[in-house]
């Protein structure tokens, strides 16, 4: 089996998301309260929510008053104003603390500049534009209902992540496996087969949970330290354990894929995977000598 080595970069690189864009005034609004209009201070959240933004404060209002109403329902974690860059998507990739459903901007007739949308690529943030307020909800439905797909896929559907393992974070050396990591490449969710890299791919076993500041979450994604739970899915993984099959310094975990998941991938799931995620993907056809 080939061994591929990945191009990490550093722990303590600060400039994961650098885009090297000069920061522009935003708007940086955590509902409730908005300025100094008492109407918008009447919207509640439950803590989770999209990104909403808008070109003006009136329409950014309307906006907001129609995704939080009763018949819509949608929830808003922050608002902002103009055009969508870099800092907006960043933005949205934070407040969405791993969940997809919220890694998302709703955006009510504005812009997005061509390294926005580069970097949501890679983040893999969605940003939902339109000038109608009706088909705006609708977008943002239809995203959902094809993340729900996504969620229920069968096991071999498999996306591609290289994650490594942090220093000092493994917590329990055998099955299961529980050890914290950071989303180096791609993004990871409860049920992902891993392998460990530097000791000739050893399947490990399945993620059974993944948990982010101290909260369980269904996925977490590039730039993301979490700790997860590696079970064991078979009798060979059971018998695996730090320091007698593989140490810290065998720091790379990946997701095993195959043939059969990159198929399922193309076939099922080709408006999920971005193309940092192709990427990822070619370079452990690699590691896995798939043809």
């Amino acid at each position: 089996m080939a061994i591929w080595s990945f191009d990490l970069p550093s722990l303590t690189d600060g400039d994961v998301f650098n885009t090297g864009e000069t920061p522009r005034m935003i708007t940086e609004m955590l509902l409730p309260g908005f300025g100094d209009d008492t109407d918008m201070e009447s919207v509640t959240t439950s803590g989770e929510g999209v990104l909403a933004v808008a070109s003006t404060t009136y329409s950014l209002k309307v906006l907001v008053d129609f995704l939080t109403s009763p018949e819509v329902d949608i929830p808003v974690r922050a608002v902002d104003l103009g055009t969508i860059t870099p800092v907006e998507i960043r933005k949205a990739f934070k407040i969405s603390d791993g969940k997809r459903q919220f890694s998302t901007i709703l955006a009510f007739g504005v812009d997005v500049t061509h390294e926005a949308s580069r970097l949501a690529a890679r983040l893999q943030v969605k940003v939902i534009r339109c000038s109608v307020l009706e088909t705006l909800c609708q977008l943002f439905k239809d995203h959902i209902r094809r993340l729900g797909e996504e969620t229920e896929m069968d096991d071999e559907a498999i996306f591609p992540c290289v994650l490594r393992i942090l220093p000092n974070c493994v917590f329990n050396k055998d099955d299961p496996v529980v050890l914290g990591v950071l989303v180096v490449y791609g993004f990871i969710k409860v049920g992902t087969p891993i392998c460990n890299l530097r000791s000739g791919c050893l399947d490990i076993g399945r993620i059974a949970w993944i948990e982010k500041d101290h909260r369980s979450v269904n996925a977490a994604r590039l730039g993301d330290t979490v700790m997860i739970k590696i079970v064991a899915s078979n009798p060979e993984e059971r018998g695996l354990s730090f320091g007698s099959h593989f140490d810290i310094s065998d720091d790379i975990l990946v997701s095993h894929i195959s043939r059969k998941s990159l198929n399922v991938l193309k076939s099922r799931y080709r408006d999920v995977v971005s193309r940092s995620d192709v990427r990822v993907l070619c370079n452990l056809k690699c590691v896995f000598n798939i043809e």
